[in-house]
């Protein structure tokens, strides 16, 4: 048994703050346990405590049982000795025969060809899987797992599942994952940590949906509506069907007739193949609910899976009949590929209409009813939406554009004449319009009193051109700027890129990430190949070449360029790097608002809470009547500040945006500190008018 007695443990930020607070209860040690904790730090707390390496402040942990260090994780690895004599190392340590644990690793890892080599030059898929054979290679009473219970980087996962499957049959397991599916297969017990003690559960269905329920408290800025609509969400991203159907079933019992339900049956129904079924259910809840957004987007995933052509039709007949302009594009799109030019103009212009003042969706009508030849309809359009946002110079292109088509040069000239006066960056563009649209005679602009023809211009901007031919995958041209900008400068960054660029579209990503590199260290102050190079480190698979690109990006000293090395180094990466990774980012924010907040942000939901509130008071001196850096660092505040601070804080935040008050009272509610959220409703929220004001 794991027997856990009054257990409070500190904040490592604060060492005033809890994080677990008098917990207690029983863990059994022969059995396979699942651990879900909905906080990530009372997670990383808990699976310290376990495994020893933090101690309790309060209170006693007794452990019954022989419980491993985390599987995968283990401690005395030498990085200078090969695979081989760390196995005899461990099996001296744990008083086993070496023998037969360096035949057990080799066989179940498949790593023969690598045990002579030291543990720092293998490939970072080989180490991990080493590291996990080794874990379940040594005898335990109870192997503790924090996180996979498989390596995902593992050629012979079937060896790995053989040799759980053993060990499961004579020890115990405690895993403490958030990945419900894993423990909902793996696990014959579940636990939930739960304020002050673990709930166990012999039916992993309710843990799980008692864990969910704690996960929505942790969100206080979130209602009961969108609570649902996130664990929906969550459920179908991770394809969770038994998830689907509990909520499902839930909703029907309370309403017949809940959308909600009916659209969940429908996915449900998807998921088994049965698409008939689907799209019947998917529609009657769109039916059910017009304004209810989540069935209308299924729908729409539908359609654009769909290979049956009159079926097809049946699906954008139905977008057809939703009101708002996000659907209604989507079922224009649709129209586009099975039915007429006209009945194509027809959904574009009922898009138009009902987008309203969205500027995008209206900018987009009106381009598609341009290229259907519909120019008087598109400059319409254009012409309402530029009355509206006068300041978009796009708008008056894309007039402009349309324009060409049936008006005359007076009118054309008074266009031109606007574009450059009040957008000369544009006027390049409007000169190649009506060069193409052959209409070189048009009148741009009076200049002492004689009229001026618009002249032919330089060819298009080379950004321009590598930006098309980049979103075409157009390796010819790509390959002909390539040539003429190496033949300009052999060394220069943009013909190396171009070249990496290449060599990725056609599937080599070692030798594009090499190039791109390349590109990177010939030219520091070039974004592209900085933002590509980040693209691939949200790609790569790998993690050797993940720490390369990584490495490399964190050479960089701008912000933009780092935050693409902190962002890809989450999905993957150990919070002690991702913590660094963004402690860079927001070394060289400077003055950037929106850079600084996601930092602190991130900061904060990594556990470093203190230097979180650090980079959002930074935030707060460019920007002092910013709403959003005021919460965020009351959020980060809570966890270390006294009452007082936080008050000030919270008077802050009434004075700049009261609206978010409330949410403020809520957070300090849920962090525990019950005063404090009493004072501030006292001080901040307004009384109800009475009978006599009225």
């Amino acid at each position: 048994m794991l027997i856990l007695e009054n257990v409070w443990v500190r904040s490592l930020q604060s060492r005033s703050h809890a994080v677990l607070c008098g917990l207690s209860g029983v863990i059994p040690t022969n059995r396979r346990v699942g651990i879900l904790c909905a906080s990530k730090i009372e997670r990383r707390a808990f699976s310290d405590l376990i495994s020893g390496v933090r101690q309790p402040a309060v209170g006693k942990v007794r452990r019954e049982a022989d419980i491993s260090s985390p599987v995968g994780r283990m401690a005395g690895i030498v990085a200078l000795h090969t695979l081989r004599r760390n196995c005899v190392f461990a099996a001296k340590m744990h008083r086993i025969e070496p023998g037969s644990l360096i035949k057990f690793v080799a066989f179940v890892a498949n790593i023969d060809a690598f045990m002579d080599v030291p543990y720092k030059h293998v490939p970072a898929d080989i180490a991990v899987a080493f590291r996990y054979a080794l874990s379940y290679g040594l005898p335990y009473e109870t192997y503790f797992v924090d996180g996979d219970i498989l390596p995902q980087t593992a050629e012979f996962t079937d060896r790995f599942a053989s040799v759980i499957k053993q060990r499961s049959a004579t020890s115990g397991f405690i895993v403490i994952s958030s990945n419900v599916a894993q423990v909902r297969e793996f696990c014959d017990i579940v636990g939930v940590v739960q304020a002050d003690k673990i709930v166990l559960y012999s039916n992993a269905q309710r843990a799980i949906h008692e864990y969910m329920r704690l996960v929505d408290l942790n969100k206080p800025d979130v209602d009961a509506t969108e609570t649902l609509l996130a664990r929906i969400r969550r459920a179908l991203k991770l394809e969770d069907w038994p998830m689907v159907a509990a909520i499902a079933t839930s909703e029907m019992q309370d309403d017949p007739d809940s959308p909600t339900a009916i659209w969940l049956y429908g996915e449900l129904a998807l998921s088994r193949g049965d698409r008939r079924r689907g799209i019947d259910l998917i529609i009657r809840a769109c039916q059910a609910n017009p304004s209810f957004e989540e069935p209308w987007k299924a729908l729409v995933r539908v359609a654009e899976d769909e290979q049956d052509e009159e079926r097809l039709k049946l699906l954008a007949s139905v977008l057809m009949t939703n009101g708002q302009c996000r659907i209604l594009r989507m079922a224009a799109k649709i129209i586009e590929q099975t039915g007429t030019d006209e009945a194509a103009v027809d959904a574009w212009r009922r898009v138009a209409a009902a987008a309203r003042t969205d500027v995008g969706v209206l900018i987009e009508a009106g381009d598609r009813l341009l290229r259907a030849g519909a120019g008087e309809d598109a400059a319409r359009i254009f012409e309402a939406a530029y009355a509206a946002d006068p300041t978009n110079g796009r708008l008056l292109v894309m007039l402009y554009r349309s324009e060409l088509l049936f008006s005359d040069n007076e009118r054309l000239a008074e266009l031109a004449a606007l574009i450059v006066e009040f957008y000369p960056e544009e006027a390049e563009r409007a000169v190649r319009l009506a060069q193409r649209a052959r209409r070189p005679e048009v009148k741009a602009i009076e200049d002492g009193g004689s009229s001026t023809l618009l002249e032919s211009v330089a060819e298009e901007a080379l950004p321009v051109r590598i930006g098309r031919a980049l979103k075409q995958q157009d390796v010819d041209a790509l390959a002909e700027i390539a040539e003429a900008e190496i033949r300009r400068e052999a060394d220069g960054a943009t013909g190396i890129w171009l070249l990496g660029e290449i060599a990725l579209i056609k599937g080599d990503r070692e030798r594009g990430g090499e190039l791109i590199l390349r590109a990177c260290q010939a030219d520091a102050e070039l974004e592209e190949p900085w933002k590509a190079l980040g693209r691939l480190a949200e790609e790569e698979k790998s993690e050797e070449r993940l720490s390369y690109y990584v490495s490399a990006l964190m050479t960089n000293g701008q912000g933009r360029i780092r935050r693409l090395a902190a962002k890809a180094l989450e999905p993957t990466g150990d919070e002690e790097s991702i913590l660094a990774a963004w402690r860079a980012v927001a070394h060289v924010a400077g003055a950037d608002l929106a850079l600084m907040l996601e930092a602190g942000d991130r900061l904060f939901r990594y556990g470093a809470a203190g230097e979180g509130a650090q980079v959002l008071s930074r935030a707060l001196q460019v920007d002092p009547r910013n709403g959003r850096v005021l919460m965020l660092l009351f959020r980060c505040e809570l966890t270390f500040s006294d009452d007082e601070r936080l008050l000030a804080l919270a008077g802050q935040i009434n004075d700049v945006s009261p609206a978010d008050i409330d949410r403020a009272i809520r957070l300090a509610l849920n962090a525990r500190k019950a005063d404090l959220g009493k004072r501030m409703k006292e001080r901040f929220k307004q009384p109800a008018p009475s009978d006599a004001s009225a």
